[in-house]
């Protein structure tokens, strides 16, 4: 009686030890499933962030390169400058900001490389308007590890009145003490330095009155400056 009491202890120690090491092992098994499967989750998560920031850094990038060819018209317009001090104050603008970086939580490293005549093109347009597009070889890099490369640029047309209009009376500023054969030779002149953007000037004086208009000839617009 006693030896099978014995043996039925001993069958009843191997089977607990049996079912602990089945909940150990289930219990490793399932754990490692959720790391894994936390794992990707945190993965995915990581690159949706990534692409996101990317996003909103190729978006910021293309409002500062529009804001930077609006400001360097407005700049070489009312000084009376020409393309190519539009096109050197803009890279200048827009090179600033990017130099101004960015920086967002959970990033190892964003780098966006300086402009340059290969990754930004500049069109001008018939009209004298100008088109900003290319590309920047710029990374984002996740502390998680993931990546994405890349921003599109594209400030797409920007108009040139805000320039017709300071140059307008940048050229008034400097007309209204001319008269006779110096103001028709001030005409003469700007006619030619302009050419290229398709503006023409017409300067008028009647008694003490001057009168500047730049006419788009592109366009058929026309903007006007003289004194009351």
């Amino acid at each position: 009686m006693r030896h099978e009491e014995n043996g039925a202890a001993a069958t009843l120690a191997i089977f607990t030890v049996f079912v602990i090491l089945c909940s150990v092992l289930a219990l490793h098994t399932f754990e490692a499933g959720y790391q894994r499967q936390l794992s990707m989750v945190q993965q995915r998560m990581a690159t949706d962030t990534t692409r996101a920031v990317a996003a909103v850094v190729e978006t910021e990038l293309n409002y500062a390169l529009k804001t930077a060819t609006e400001a360097a018209m407005y700049e070489a317009g009312r000084d009376g400058e020409n393309k190519d001090k539009v096109e050197e104050l803009l890279r200048t603008y827009f090179n600033e900001r990017i130099k101004a970086g960015w920086s967002y939580s959970n990033f190892e490293d964003i780098y966006v490389p300086l402009s340059d005549e290969d990754s930004l093109v500049l069109t001008w347009l018939p009209d004298g308007s100008l088109s900003a597009s290319g590309y920047l070889d710029a990374s984002f890099t996740h502390v998680m590890g993931t990546r994405a490369y890349g921003a599109k640029l594209d400030a797409g047309v920007v108009p040139r009145y805000g320039r017709m209009l300071h140059i307008a009376y940048l050229v008034y500023s400097q007309a209204q003490n001319m008269s006779g054969e110096e103001l028709a030779n001030f005409e003469s002149e700007l006619n030619e330095d302009y050419a290229c953007e398709y503006l023409s000037f017409e300067l008028t004086q009647t008694d003490s009155r001057v009168r500047v208009t730049v006419h788009d000839d592109y366009a058929g617009r026309a903007i006007a400056a003289e004194n009351e």
